[in-house]
């Protein structure tokens, strides 16, 4: 016999390399012809033929340890049934793995104190067992949290890395803005692009909600596959749970033929649910088990479907508030809320509102074909001074509206208030400074200079020499006032 029974003789090493090689031949040749398998293993390259005999290795070494404890698979069903129903409930109560551990470790010491203090011998079994218990769990959860902590901090390290690149540029894809509050958008899509986490995009309407999905889909690893839209408070209730799950022939009246939903277009790439808090409440409940189970019914069918579809969704409302009122259900909030991204409204990145402006003007200017035009020194700080209700939309409305009207003129602040269709006397209540402009005439071309100084003019004197409201009823500052005075030589008293 060998002097130390627990290792192999050379002849026995040996016969273990090639049963190992051997198996792993078969095991590569599993992978490549059984169809549960093939399919995710088909664009697999030589790596995973490393990784698959290290795997071995590590394995054969532990089976090799005499100490290893070999539990028959059936008496841990009841451990990981328990961890699996804890991390469920905690999923959709909003805990991480983190928070799970964390209250699985205050468990323990709890445990230990309480034992310290009660020696009752009845009781010792029990909370023996208890403490076990507890261990196990602490481990599972320590290790999904340490798994998920190295793998974030891995991606926020590349993807903060590659947005800094961009965070002195005016914008990111179509994104445009240098703020701080835009950085901290940038920030936030980065750690979100390569991977599927859920993200709750929140803001007003009108600050670009729906351009933030699409670049998150963009710069996504699923860019090569569709990006499904759906805005779930334009479509009547009785149509939404069609547009999303899809039907099948003779579902409902008028269900001629069967028709694919948001989901299934979506399949591979991503569906943003804009607008998601107009869902009806018992389409929520179908949505959360939707998301749940990764899987859908089309209207009228009973086959399952399978689903691969990241889901990226917006709100204008407060969706807590919505769950205290009992319009949202608080479990669809916690399934939908893993990654919110505020996303500020105009008023608070009043950097980013000038370099937006020439942005739509370059862009509807070539859509429209009109002559070029650019923004007057008064026009840009008219701009600054709005509050901007209606945020992004509204500016470039304004925009598109002032281009028109311009037809290649430089637009002033004056041009900017003018609103299409109004009669000359709601125009003039808005800026009394047009009162005595000279009347139109197609004939004759009407110098910048002329206009701009009848109107300096014409505000002076109906503010009975308040500069400062004439200043404003013309959209400029009370300096700018006082130099296009002096350029066109009107006395001031």
């Amino acid at each position: 016999m060998p002097d130390n029974p627990e290792k192999p003789s050379v002849e026995k090493a040996d016969l273990l390399d090639l049963k190992n090689n051997q198996f792993l031949d078969v095991w590569e040749n599993e992978r490549a012809t059984n169809t549960q398998f093939s399919d995710h293993f088909a664009t697999a390259d030589a790596e995973i033929n490393t990784l698959s005999k290290d795997l071995l290795s590590r394995l054969m070494g532990a089976v090799a340890n005499p100490n290893l404890p070999t539990p028959a698979p059936k008496e841990l069903d009841p451990i990981f049934a328990i961890w699996h129903n804890v991390r469920e409930a905690h999923f959709q109560n909003g805990f991480t793995a983190k928070d799970t551990a964390m209250l699985i470790f205050s468990l323990k010491s709890s445990l230990l104190k309480f034992t310290e203090s009660n020696t009752d011998e009845a009781d010792e079994e029990s909370m023996q067992r208890l403490s076990t218990l507890v261990d196990l769990l602490g481990l599972l959860a320590f290790e999904i949290y340490s798994a998920e902590k190295e793998q974030l901090i891995g991606q926020q390290n590349q993807q903060i890395s590659y947005l800094q690149e961009k965070r002195s540029a005016e914008r990111f894809g179509n994104l445009i803005g240098q703020s701080d509050s835009m950085a901290s958008v940038y920030k936030a899509i980065g750690m979100v692009i390569n991977n599927d986490v859920t993200v709750l995009l929140e803001g007003e309407s009108g600050t670009g909600k729906d351009v933030i999905a699409n670049e998150i889909h963009k710069h996504s690893s699923r860019k090569k596959k569709p990006f499904i839209t759906l805005n779930c408070g334009a479509i009547p209730k009785d149509l939404i749970e069609s547009e999303l799950f899809g039907h099948e022939k003779g579902a409902f009246t008028g269900a001629t033929e069967k028709r694919l939903g948001k989901f299934e277009l979506a399949s591979g790439g991503t569906l943003f649910l804009d607008e998601i808090g107009e869902l009806p409440l018992d389409l929520q409940t179908k949505l959360l088990r939707v998301l749940q189970n990764r899987e859908i019914e089309r209207i009228g069918g009973s086959d399952k479907i399978k689903l691969d579809v990241r889901i990226l969704t917006a709100t204008n409302k407060d969706l807590k508030k919505e769950v205290d009122d009992g319009t949202f259900r608080l479990d669809l909030y916690y399934r939908i809320n893993v990654f919110p991204i505020h996303v500020p409204p105009l008023r608070d990145r009043k950097e980013d509102i000038i370099p937006l402006a020439i942005h739509f003007l370059e862009v509807y200017t070539e859509q429209y074909g009109t002559p070029e035009t650019q923004l007057t020194s008064d026009a840009q700080a008219y701009l600054l001074k709005q509050l901007w209700e209606g945020n992004i939309r509204e500016l470039e409305n304004l925009i598109q509206r002032t281009i028109i009207m311009a037809n290649g003129q430089p637009i002033t602040a004056a041009l900017m208030q003018l609103k299409p269709g109004e009669k000359d006397s709601l125009m003039l209540r808005a800026n009394p400074s047009l009162a005595e402009l000279p009347a139109p005439d197609d004939n004759v071309i009407i110098p910048l200079d002329d206009l701009e100084k009848e109107a300096l003019k014409k505000a002076y004197r109906l503010t009975n020499g308040n500069i400062q409201r004439a200043a404003k009823s013309l959209g400029i500052s009370r300096t700018t006032f006082y130099n296009k005075a002096t350029k066109y030589g009107i006395e001031l008293n």
